[in-house]
């Protein structure tokens, strides 16, 4: 699954999951490849690039699933299209989460 399409699919999305991404050359881009998580207590304990190493080669950390929800819903207004709602969201984790 893409970037873009889990945003287009996030209302079916475990709230609880954690969403890994991998890079296109070194950037998060909405056709990166995605891998949703659902992490036990202990994983949840465990340094980011430990759950990475282990469950997702290659990925990296992206976010919670739950904040990328409300992220969604708090962008809407400003960004009317699914595409520029993608780039607030690569940009937001870039640089502000």
């Amino acid at each position: 699954m893409k970037l873009i399409e889990f945003l287009q699919n996030i209302e079916e999305i475990d709230e609880e999951s954690v969403l890994y991404v991998k890079r296109i050359g070194d950037q998060f881009l909405p056709d990166s490849e995605v891998t949703i998580l659902n992490l036990t207590e202990e994983e949840l304990e465990w340094k980011t690039f430990e759950v990475t190493e282990k469950k997702c080669p290659g990925f990296e950390y992206f976010m919670e699933a739950f904040l990328i929800k409300e992220f969604m819903e708090g962008v809407s207004p400003q960004y009317p299209t699914l595409e520029k709602k993608c780039d607030r969201l690569i940009h937001y984790v870039e640089f502000d989460a």
